[in-house]
């Protein structure tokens, strides 16, 4: 299935992921380009995460990504697990997320609860986006700095138990 992506996060490889059942599923990769932010220093960066410069405003790679799905269509979220699951559409201001928490429609949420249920996991793909009936999971990565960990290949399992097809589950390297 198409996922007629943006073409900053067009497929532009491939990356092997070894499943714990023996498996190797092929899954996506898109290296999109990135400029880092060269503005005053934010109130908040989350622990040193490194910031962005997205549109002339400060961002974490995740709303990058994020606000790219949704300028091409896509409606969805940055999945937090952070100290609990937080779903987040606006650079967060505090350790807390609570103000910058929104809530996803009921489907949605429900297709996460399975896989986690699936996976034994709550970890999740940074991005989770949804446009008719695809749905497309966004894990990003800081290339050469950043791998998957247990948790995401684990959320890979599940996903894929659930239905979720491998060409929806992108890995973003900058």
């Amino acid at each position: 299935m198409n996922m007629n992506l943006p073409v900053e996060l067009e497929q532009t490889g491939t990356t092997e992921v070894s499943l714990a059942n023996g498996v190797t599923v092929t899954l996506p990769v898109c290296r999109p380009v990135f400029s880092l932010w060269d503005g005053p220093p934010l109130d908040f960066d989350y622990g040193k995460k490194p910031v962005l410069n997205y549109g002339n405003k400060p961002f974490f790679a995740e709303l990058v990504i994020l606000q790219i799905l949704v300028k091409g269509g896509w409606n969805g979220v940055w999945v937090e697990t952070y100290g609990g699951t937080h779903y987040l559409r606006s650079m967060p201001k505090g350790w807390t997320l609570q103000s910058e928490h929104v809530l996803i429609p009921e489907d949605k949420e429900e297709l996460l609860r399975k896989i986690w249920k699936t996976a034994k996991t709550t970890a999740c793909f940074d991005v989770f986006v949804w446009k008719d009936d695809q749905v497309l999971f966004c894990e990003v990565k800081n290339a050469g700095k950043d791998k998957l960990t247990g948790a995401q290949v684990r959320f890979i399992e599940g996903a894929l138990a659930c239905g979720v097809l491998p060409n929806s589950l992108l890995i973003a390297e900058w």
